[in-house]
Parts: C-alpha cells; structure tokens; sequence
C-alpha cells in the first residue's frame, strides 16, 4: 500500500530538480512492480534490490552501488528511511539520513545515529530539502 503523501512529494522533489533512487533488500521485481502499479516507474534513477548486493543492509554496499550508479559522492545525497537499519546502512556509508517515523521504530531510536532530522511523515520532507 502507498501512503498518500508518496505521490505527491515524490513528485514535488522531482520537479525541483533532486534525483531520486531505491535501495531496498526487496527484490528489484517486486519494486519494479509496485512502481509500475502505482504509476511511479519514472521517478527514480535507480533502484537497488535484493538480489543485486551480496550482503543486505545495514551493510552499506547497496547505498554505495545505488550512489556509484547515480554518480553523486555520498556528500551529495541524504538517505530516507524508517528504521535503524536504514540509519545504520546511512552511518556506515557516511550518507546524510533523515528518518522518517511512518514505520514501527520510535523516534527515540534514531538519536545514536545523529541524523539530519527525525520528519513525523513524509509530507515535510519537501521543506526539509528543498531549503
């Protein structure tokens, strides 16, 4: 299911010129599917799945592949995601985070990991980046 705040922002962030991707340990067909069945299969740049590293997140292998692909050095890009996995993965590949709190992890979870902001949903990260 897609939260309702996805389409809109993810199409604001376009507009204003940011490159998306995804990195995720689902499969790169699951993704693929999802995308196109919500109309978003030309969003992002990339997507890294699963079955395209040998080792899943927080291992930051498959952020690193998905920036290489893009071409951005990990100064360039913040990584958004809702657990501390996601954190972890971030930390490790010395990738800005922001953590957004519509998944199960509390907030209080992500301080360790000195994120760029903790966003209750996706709905203020456009203000967030686009400063």
């Amino acid at each position: 299911m897609l939260f309702e705040s996805v389409r809109p922002v993810v199409q604001q962030l376009v507009e204003n010129g940011l490159t998306l991707g995804i990195v995720s340990t689902k499969y790169h067909r699951r993704i693929e599917a999802f995308l196109q069945r919500e109309d978003l299969t030309n969003v992002f740049k990339i997507i890294v799945g699963g079955e395209d590293v040998p080792v899943h997140k927080p291992d930051p292998t498959g952020l690193l592949m998905g920036l290489d692909r893009m071409g951005y050095p990990p100064s360039q890009i913040i990584y958004v995601g809702d657990s501390v996995v996601d954190a972890e993965t971030a930390k490790r590949a010395n990738v800005a985070f922001v953590a957004v709190l519509s998944g199960v992890t509390p907030k209080e979870a992500f301080h360790d990991f000195a994120p760029l902001a903790i966003i209750d949903n996706l709905h203020s990260l456009p203000s967030l980046l686009l400063q």
